[in-house]
């Protein structure tokens, strides 16, 4: 029986359902979820279309669709759709995202779902703007205790808010199970790609609000559209490369490599209108939240060797690595034209605050070296040119600007960590996608943490040792660069630009001087640090010692 989708009364409530009795026997065990991710345009609401009015066979599917707007413009679309052999339910949520505001409404609504054995599978269609990996968070065992220390923490907020009482029973009770872990897991996560515009969305200034309804993308969401790109394809089990009847072959070849480098071990599926085998997608048996973190094409390549031949149409990848600092001054001296520099503001609030003001107006009464765009005060950020010296200030320009640079236009995507002269005790964390290049503090070098501290496992101890050299332990820089032309010129060009910001021998003489110094004044690590920000010219925003942070308190989003 054909089923009109827009017949369906929506004035009872965000959630309805469609539904028919189905042959396949009842569901055993938990609900097997597929998460779909996607920019709109992409390819998603057709995908789903696809899902609701096949007759694949698989049983009933359930589907949770996620429309930040105040109006379902994918639902209402599936309402206007014929359905035949309708076996699926379909809920909708009303209010945004999953991953954050409406966390606890996907834990109901998927808690609920679990309960009725006729569902076969779930199909989760987050927003254009969520991070796949969050979501997958909500699904994983590894953070069931996480939820039984939230369920704790909502119990209490509870007993002192009534409205948070009545609110939140439900999703308390979940949590305190264990969350969705006890009743559902994740099977793949899938992204779908528009091949038109894959390139194109490395080759943006945009962000987030940019491409949607201000109202529809949170004040405190500054993400850009490259970065929320790579995050959706490096996560995935499953990428749909789709709209290829509007590419080129060349292009087409193109695109598949730059996704195989982001994620060698992703599934490819390419489609035109989102048609695909449904068997592709579900009942995969694919994910596994260690091995999805694990799998990014980046990370692969700082532990495996990588040929000069694994260049493919062009799209290749390298590993840059050095054993010296970088100068502060020329790094950013590098960077700051061709790419909108992101970092982290931190702000310390200690009772040394007033001593370190006094000593930053020593410094620069002391510096008077006047050299507009090459000083790098957090309190000058004017160029002589009258410049604007942040570059996220400036988007457009800097994309400009890359485009333009030889050297640096190619390079679509890198990722790892940095050392930076002056910042002896940590690593900086470098993540770059497309004109976006966010620098922030990471954590402790390995060799400036006590061996107690390290893990018991003897194969990670041996790992972290191979990167020790003597005397400078693991500090290095290790960056994945993946782009373009890399084959024909542009990796000597990045390993040179970048060599380039590296201590020269008589600043690497100074530098090994005050860190092996025994002297009055230079014997402790607190001490050197100083002595080496008196030396190099650091403009970066400070980082946070791990050490005086104190857990996770959630996603910074």
């Amino acid at each position: 029986m054909a089923i009109e989708i827009s017949e369906i009364n929506c004035q009872n409530g965000p959630n309805q359902s469609i539904f028919k009795p189905t042959s396949k026997p009842l569901r055993e065990g938990k609900l097997p979820v597929t998460l779909l991710s996607g920019f709109l345009g992409s390819g998603k609401t057709t995908l789903l279309e696809h899902i609701l009015t096949s007759n694949h066979g698989l049983g009933r599917i359930a589907t949770i669709i996620n429309d930040i707007g105040s109006v379902n413009i994918d639902a209402a679309l599936l309402r206007e759709h014929k359905v035949s052999n309708v076996e699926e339910r379909v809920v909708e949520m009303q209010n945004g995202c999953i991953c954050c505001t409406l966390r606890g409404d996907l834990l109901e609504e998927v808690a609920a779902l679990s309960e009725d054995k006729s569902i076969h599978w779930l199909v989760i269609e987050s927003t254009g703007i969520s991070e796949p990996m969050q979501v997958a968070e909500t699904f994983s065992p590894e953070f069931s205790e996480m939820m039984l220390m939230a369920a704790d923490d909502l119990k209490q907020e509870m007993e002192k808010d009534e409205d948070s009482a009545k609110q939140n029973a439900k999703v308390q009770a979940i949590l305190a199970k264990g969350g969705l872990p006890e009743v559902a897991f994740l099977d793949a996560a899938v992204t779908v790609v528009d091949a038109v515009n894959v390139f194109n969305d490395f080759e943006t200034a945009d962000f987030l609000v940019d491409r949607n309804d201000a109202k529809n993308v949170p004040e405190e969401d500054d993400r850009n559209i490259s970065d929320l790109l790579v995050d959706q394809l490096e996560f995935a089990q499953v990428v749909i490369l789709n709209k290829i009847d509007l590419v080129t072959g060349d292009e087409l070849n193109k695109t598949k490599a730059l996704i195989k480098q982001l994620n060698p071990t992703a599934k490819l599926l390419t489609s035109n209108y989102s048609r695909i085998d449904l068997r592709e997608i579900l009942d995969t048996k694919m994910f596994d939240y260690t091995k999805a973190a694990l799998s990014m094409g980046w990370l692969r390549s700082l532990n495996e060797v990588v040929k000069p031949e694994t260049e493919e149409y062009g799209v290749g990848t390298f590993v840059y690595r050095a054993r010296r600092p970088f100068s502060p001054k020329r790094l950013w001296e590098t960077i700051r034209n061709v790419f909108v520099v992101i970092q982290e503001e931190f702000i310390d609030d200690g009772d040394d605050e007033a001593e370190k003001e006094d000593k930053n107006e020593d410094s620069n009464a002391s510096d008077g070296s006047g050299e507009g765009d090459v000083t790098m005060d957090k309190d000058d950020r004017k160029d002589n040119d009258g410049e604007e010296k942040q570059p996220q200030l400036n988007p457009k320009k800097r994309l400009e600007s890359k485009k333009a640079s030889k050297t640096f236009a190619p390079l679509l995507r890198s990722k790892g960590f940095f050392w930076l002269a002056t910042r002896p005790t940590m690593f900086g964390e470098w993540s770059q996608a497309g004109v976006m290049l966010t620098m922030t503090g990471g954590g402790k070098w390995r060799c400036e943490m006590p061996r107690e501290e390290w893990s018991d496992d003897p194969d990670v101890v041996k790992a972290i040792l191979a990167d020790f050299e003597e005397p400078w332990g693991d500090r290095r820089q290790e960056i994945v660069m993946i782009g373009t032309e890399m084959r024909s010129g542009g990796e000597k060009r990045l390993q040179e630009a970048l060599d380039a910001c590296l201590l020269d021998d008589q600043e690497w003489k100074k530098w090994t001087k005050i860190m092996k110094s025994v002297k009055k004044g230079l014997r402790t690590m607190e001490e050197k640090a100083e002595a080496l920000e008196e030396f190099f010219e650091d403009g970066f925003e400070d980082w946070q010692d791990p050490d005086d942070h104190e857990g996770h308190e959630g996603h910074n989003h």
